[in-house]
């Protein structure tokens, strides 16, 4: 299974195609399943430029030139949980 990682300034994210962990510096490590997951947030920059972002159970700031490449992430996963939670029990 491939392993997708994204490493920014504050925060290292890692995807497998059905789990999502977030490193952070003042945090260890948070895992959850897909299934699991709220939807992931983006909101507006600040007068800064800077974005908090909730993933997972997490809420981090980035930068713009950072959410550039986060943005299209968030968006596997967000996918991975749209397939995820539309599978009927077994």
């Amino acid at each position: 299974m491939r392993v997708n990682e994204l490493i920014l300034r504050d925060v290292v994210i890692q995807f497998d195609g059905r789990v999502v962990e977030v490193f952070g510096r003042s945090s260890g490590g948070l895992r959850h399943h897909v299934a699991l997951l709220k939807e992931p947030q983006i909101q507006a920059p600040n007068r800064h430029g800077r974005s908090q972002v909730t993933l997972a159970g997490t809420m981090f700031g980035v930068e713009a030139d950072e959410l550039a490449r986060l943005t299209p992430f968030l968006e596997t996963i967000r996918e991975a949980m749209r397939i995820a939670n539309d599978q009927p029990p077994a």
